[in-house]
């Protein structure tokens, strides 16, 4: 830890961060690791439900030729 260093104190979404502004290094007060770790789940699940919705939306078929390769594949 940097000595005689007062920390700073920043603030993303409600969650109050500590860090020092020499090494940059982190501290978290109790349950705001929680937090960040809720939140970030939150935007990992909004990313994984785009993802399936563009998975589901019909393809355009590429060609006349791949319909017919498709019937003799495996």
């Amino acid at each position: 830890m940097c000595k005689d260093v007062t920390l700073l104190m920043s603030e993303k979404k409600g969650i109050e961060i500590d860090y020092c502004p020499e090494c940059r290094g982190i501290w978290l007060d109790r349950g705001e690791l929680e937090k960040l770790l809720a939140a970030e789940e939150k935007v990992v699940n909004r990313k994984e439900e785009k993802e399936i919705e563009t998975k589901q939306t019909p393809r355009k078929k590429e060609s006349f030729l791949s319909e017919i390769f498709e019937l003799f594949g495996d």
